[in-house]
């Protein structure tokens, strides 16, 4: 597959590198997690309508 066909691909082509599966599990940012579990604890989301048949 040459330049131009990459260019004009719908699919993007991503490899993913395997030394990022030692991290697989582990939390690396510990604070902001808990930060945005406690703001999605105290979230309030719109009501929606929906049509009974």
């Amino acid at each position: 597959m040459g330049i131009e066909e990459l260019n004009k691909s719908k699919i993007p082509l991503v490899k993913i590198d395997k030394k990022l599966d030692k991290y697989k599990g582990k939390v690396l940012f510990k604070e902001k997690l808990d930060m945005a579990n406690k703001l999605l604890e105290n979230a309030v989301l719109p009501k929606i309508q929906t049509e009974k048949q």
